[in-house]
């Protein structure tokens, strides 16, 4: 028997065990991300969650944190929760909870004043679930991955690993400590910032933190274009590059006013998932391209996801010329992601999702970066 109930603090340490079987294996570390993500967050204060209890004890969830938007112009801002972190302990999988927290979740009283709510990263059971409770899917963000030759060479060893018997739980080590690596799957790129050297240009440094003044700056001076895309100000980019699941470096270029930034992420206890590039501004293409291949060059990295939906046009032909082809697999941890949209108490019922003239199920309504959703 399955009781759903909104969050309580008391229940937070429970959520931290439960959350091993999506975020991490570290119940502190669980507790430090959900503190981050639902307590500190600067859009909605209050944790909007929905919890399904056996016996007492949290089982299953699914919440909603808060960010906000930019579409039009001049740009209008929009509050909207975002679904995520959807979990079941696996024992009480398959008896009908999971379709009965969804819905709970998007019938929560504290969404009222909502028109729309998100779900920014949404794996293949996530979407499966989220399309019977009135989800609707805009498109995958297209990931494309660069893989080194060790990396491949890693992954074809792995893949035979888990077809045998016996030797298959090797496969999951073998490929985290070829990522992971000695010192960390940063450990090249964090060299290069010490010393000098390379072909890639000198005017592209790395750093550990983020120049959140001079990010936002820059973000600012490019302007929007119309089209919907998470608020990047200096608020939020502090908030955003804390989260205590990952960790980032920052490729810049220039020094108070940037010409550019590349932002890598890797998760600090699974690297297998692959660095990321979540976010990537630039003046110009010669700058983003310098950026890249400095990344690429420093960095040495196994294999490099980045979501390529909307990126600039003319960023296609000089990523598949660096290696770059479409993720074809349906692993989450492989990048793959859909976008998806949920009406509110406030949306008009029967027509599709817009917001300032635009439908927001087209993909070309949006500007959209990985570091906007969790998979960031």
């Amino acid at each position: 028997m399955h009781e759903l109930v909104r969050y309580h603090p008391d229940r937070k340490e429970q959520i931290a065990r439960l959350q091993r079987h999506l975020w991490s294996a570290d119940v502190g570390l669980n507790a430090a991300y959900f503190a981050w993500k639902y307590e500190e967050n600067p859009f909605i204060e209050a944790p909007v969650l929905q919890l399904a209890l056996s016996a007492g004890r949290v089982v299953g969830m699914r919440g909603m944190f808060g960010s906000c938007w930019e579409i039009g112009s001049p740009a209008r801002r929009v509050l909207v929760p975002c679904a995520d972190d959807f979990v079941i302990e696996p024992a009480h999988r398959n008896h009908g909870i999971g379709g009965a927290i969804m819905r709970a979740a998007v019938e929560d009283g504290a969404l009222s004043d909502f028109e729309y709510a998100f779900s920014l990263s949404a794996g293949p059971v996530t979407m499966a679930a989220s399309l019977v409770t009135r989800w609707r899917a805009v498109e995958s963000m297209r990931p494309a991955r660069r893989t080194s030759g060790a990396g491949a060479l890693v992954d074809r060893m792995a893949a035979r690993l888990r077809t045998a018997p016996v030797l298959w739980r090797y496969a999951v080590p073998l490929v985290r400590a070829h990522h992971r690596g000695v010192g960390g799957p940063f450990r090249a790129l964090d060299r290069r910032a010490r010393g000098s050297g390379g072909r890639a240009s000198a005017a592209v440094r790395v750093e550990a933190t983020p120049q959140v003044e001079a990010m936002a700056d820059l973000v600012a001076r490019l302007g929007l274009d119309g089209r919907l895309r998470h608020v990047r100000d200096e608020t939020y980019l502090r908030w955003r590059y804390r989260d205590p699941l990952h960790e980032y470096r920052f490729l810049v270029q220039g020094t108070d006013r940037l010409g550019g930034y590349l932002v890598l992420q890797a998760h600090r206890t699974e690297p297998e998932r692959g660095i990321r590039i979540v976010d990537w501004e630039a003046t110009t293409t010669e700058v983003r391209m310098d950026l890249l291949r400095a990344a690429l060059e420093w960095g040495r990295f196994p294999e490099v996801i980045v979501w390529a939906a909307t990126l600039p046009s003319e960023t296609e032909g000089p990523l598949a010329a660096l290696g770059f082809v479409p993720t074809s697999s349906g692993s989450q941890l492989r990048g793959v992601a859909t976008t998806m949209i949920r009406p509110l108490a406030r949306a008009a019922a029967g027509v599709d999702p817009v917001l300032e003239g635009r439908r927001l199920l087209d993909l070309a309504s949006w500007d959209m970066r990985m570091v906007y959703s969790m998979a960031g």
